[in-house]
């Protein structure tokens, strides 16, 4: 089977987006997603969405991780590619509504700019570790630290996302430092096993919980490892947001076929070669 599909970064958090709208129809399978993601065995992408059909929406946006599991919340750069992707199929006009996991949303497509909307955020908490949880259709724990660049992040990081009170569900966990009246973030997600470039709800949380820590004002710019992106806000009261936008650049970096037996032939047998640590003589 061919697949068609295209290749997206949006500031450097990068996506495998298929078009499910049309004459193809790519059907969810872990360990398929997890090949195609594959930086090695596969196209190589943080994760993969599909573009579905849904009636009254412009579409309805599947995400899924590069491990192979289901996206367990919203995905805010990978909705901010999609929309754009839509755009350029002429599925929606410069303004489209889409649904997503936590429900409806609604972006604004201008040239490389895109503008995603998200839910309100009702209460950011204050966590007994001196942290802040930030629900806004994906979990996240905000911490701030005087030096983000030093953190060790497969130490500090990705064995902490299942820390206590997440031990269950996990949560994303980002870390925070103030410059000026920017801020500069790094972000360990559940799903993804290695650092992405840049996160798209975690500049959202951690620019919330920036507002509340320092008292930062919208529009806040959040620079990450794969540049910088804006999100403004209303602060309700207390901790409570609304009108919460995350806007950055989204570029279309490529388009190709992949022949998905081929992938689930080869590909499967180069990993289990590397599992098993067998030497190939040369």
């Amino acid at each position: 089977m061919q697949l068609d599909f295209v290749k997206y970064q949006a500031t450097g958090n990068d996506f495998i987006v298929v078009n499910n709208t049309q004459n193809q129809y790519y059907t969810y399978d872990p360990i398929t997603t997890q090949q195609l993601c594959h930086r090695q065995f596969g196209i190589g992408a943080d994760g993969l969405l599909t573009l579905e059909k849904k009636e009254g929406y412009a579409f309805e946006l599947l995400h899924y991780n590069a491990d192979g599991s289901r996206g367990g919340g919203l995905c805010g750069n990978g909705s901010r590619a999609a929309l754009h992707y839509a755009h350029h199929l002429a599925v929606t006009s410069q303004e489209a509504r889409f649904w997503a996991i936590d429900g409806a949303h609604m972006g604004i497509i201008q040239d490389a700019f895109v503008s995603l909307k998200l839910q309100d955020v009702t209460n950011v908490q204050l966590l007994a570790t001196g942290g802040y949880f930030v629900d806004n259709g994906t979990r996240h724990c905000v911490e701030m630290v005087e030096e983000v660049a030093s953190i060790d992040m497969q130490a500090l990081g990705f064995p902490r996302r299942y820390m206590a009170p997440f031990e269950k569900m996990g949560v994303n966990l980002n870390f925070v430092q103030k410059i000026g009246d920017a801020i500069w973030i790094r972000t360990c997600e559940c799903g993804l096993e290695m650092e992405p470039l840049s996160c798209g709800t975690g500049a959202v949380a951690s620019a919330l919980a920036a507002s509340i820590c320092y008292g930062l004002r919208s529009p806040i710019e959040v620079h990450t490892k794969g540049g910088c992106l804006w999100v403004t806000f209303q602060l309700v009261q207390g901790r409570s947001f609304t009108d919460i936008h995350l806007v950055g650049s989204v570029v279309q970096t490529f388009s190709g076929k992949i022949d998905l037996n081929a992938l689930r032939t080869h590909g499967h047998k180069s990993q289990q070669n590397i599992d098993k640590n067998l030497s190939i003589p040369f």
